[in-house]
């Protein structure tokens, strides 16, 4: 009798969304994974294009195959309309569909004999001494191991920060006008800042086609339609563009905090949000995971196990993060007067090596110098003081 017929796994994947299909793909790609024996499940089918990932890279990445466009010249316009060009080479910023990274990882892994699917909804996961067993609502698995992608908003201390990073994306096509399809608007804060911390990605795919972005941060989410009313505003009046086809939409939320999550959890290792790799002062998760993978895979290389030791984002970080949350949720010094100070006063591949976790230590004197001091100060102390 198989493995899988006795329901025995080397790993178990909770979650087939980036986290968990980045680390199965890489594990087996790179031959760190040969012979162990999979099990993904994921309540949903991943067939339709429900996300857009994009990030910034300073050279080629592990999926680069899988890059839907990039662009090679980044604009910041702030909350007056003033137009910044961010000195941000040698980092190109970069846009991958999720269907298109669905499709791809999932094609290789279907070929892959060791590697089990269901599409169930997950119950518990539990870790017991050497072992671990994931409820269904159909049946119990066990394995060696489990790697846990799955959100749940954690129990936050009152000290916590918890804002929520919300969006509502449309790909339109015009005929009104023509885009320079290798220039992207990065942060464009020309929208009202009533509901908080405000701006549009707007990201030209080619000279018809664009991929809008309204994202706010605040700690409550809007109606449906106030996203949709925006989107049109922005399109009308800041686009100019009378007429459009909406091609394509996606919603999504994305936590921002200085929570503290737990990586491991006996054999459980948690991914992606789940496991603290999504940055709180930004929501960018992309290369955060991926840097994340590169070191469960090492460490399985040599030791059998997947737990790693240093994390890529570490007390330095989670100390600036929880000093921006702050900040904003303070509303003294508001958001889009904070990134507008940034983006004039830092080279924007200061403030990409900084958010990457990867600065020198003038490229971070950079960062603050921007700013205006004393509210960074402050709350700096004391969050300094509540984690020590």
């Amino acid at each position: 009798m198989s493995q899988a017929e006795n329901n025995q796994y080397d790993f178990i994947i909770c979650g087939a969304g980036l986290a968990g299909l980045s680390l199965v793909y890489r594990a087996f790609s790179s031959g760190t994974w040969k012979n162990e024996k999979v099990l993904i499940i994921d309540q949903a089918h991943k067939n339709s294009n429900d996300r857009t990932w994009s990030f910034w890279e300073k050279s080629p990445g592990v999926f680069e195959n899988l890059v839907h466009h990039e662009w090679n010249q980044l604009i910041f316009f702030n909350n007056q309309g003033q137009r910044i060009v961010l000195d941000h080479l040698p980092y190109t910023y970069k846009s991958i569909r999720g269907i298109d990274f669905y499709n791809f990882t999932k094609e290789y892994l279907n070929g892959n004999p060791q590697v089990d699917w269901r599409n169930e909804s997950i119950l518990s996961a539990e870790s017991f001494d050497g072992y671990c067993e994931v409820t269904t609502t159909t049946n119990t698995f066990r394995s060696r191991f489990v790697i846990n992608s799955l959100f749940e908003k954690p129990a936050l201390k009152a000290s916590d920060q918890y804002l929520l990073q919300h969006f509502k994306g449309v790909t339109i096509r015009t005929n009104d006008k023509q885009f320079n399809h290798d220039e992207a608007f990065l942060m464009d804060f020309r929208t009202s800042q009533e509901n908080g911390t405000t701006f549009f990605y707007t990201l030209p795919i080619d000279q018809q086609t664009i991929f809008i972005e309204y994202t706010l941060f605040s700690k409550e989410l809007l109606p449906k339609q106030i996203y949709d009313d925006k989107i049109k505003e922005y399109i009308k009046q800041v686009l100019g563009l009378p007429s459009y086809e909406i091609l394509e939409s996606e919603y999504g939320v994305i936590p921002m905090t200085d929570f503290a999550f737990n990586r491991r959890n006996g054999n459980i290792l948690n991914l992606g949000t789940a496991g603290g790799d999504t940055r709180g002062s930004t929501g960018y998760t992309f290369t955060n995971l991926q840097k994340t993978v590169t070191k469960i895979l090492a460490s399985y290389s040599s030791t059998g196990s997947p737990f790693f030791g240093q994390e890529s984002l570490a007390l330095k970080e989670k100390l600036y993060d929880a000093t921006l949350l702050n900040v904003l949720n303070e509303g003294k010094y508001p958001g889009h007067l904070l990134f507008g100070d940034l983006f004039k006063g830092t080279k924007a591949r200061a403030v990409f090596s900084f958010l990457d976790a990867e600065s020198t230590i003038l490229e971070e004197l950079q960062v603050m110098k921007s700013l205006k001091t004393w509210p960074f100060l402050k709350w700096f102390i004391k969050v300094l003081t509540k984690k020590l």
